[in-house]
């Protein structure tokens, strides 16, 4: 399970100051969906207008937690330095991947060491 990484400190930090309060639930909920859909990082414009998000997606970006772009020619919004606290979905998949192996070999161990103890 990927999780979307806030640091200890944000409660202090300058920029969620400036957000505000209900901002930031906008950016949480946008940083879980980022993590779940694999965007790294990348907020479309519809997800923020499907929330009435539209004035708290405006605070993030003039606190700097958010960067107005467009992937793909979809417009939307950027996190502020993604990939310096989350890996990219790539790499997230990969560990995953490398989870799910680690899984299917222990289990195939146990089959094994139960199949010989019948």
């Amino acid at each position: 399970m990927a999780y979307f990484s806030v640091d200890d400190q944000f409660h202090s930090h300058p920029k969620a100051k400036r957000a505000g309060l209900a901002a930031l639930g906008l950016w949480t909920l946008a940083g879980s969906w980022c993590r779940a859909y694999k965007s790294d990082g990348f907020v479309p414009a519809w997800w923020v207008q499907e929330r009435r998000g539209q004035r708290h997606a405006d605070a993030l970006v003039a606190a700097g937690l958010w960067h107005p772009c467009s992937e793909g020619g979809e417009p939307g919004y950027r996190f502020h330095d993604w990939h310096d606290v989350h890996d990219a979905s790539d790499e997230t998949e990969r560990q995953r991947e490398l989870g799910r192996e680690r899984q299917r070999k222990r289990r195939a161990k146990l089959r094994e060491q139960l199949g010989a103890s019948l």
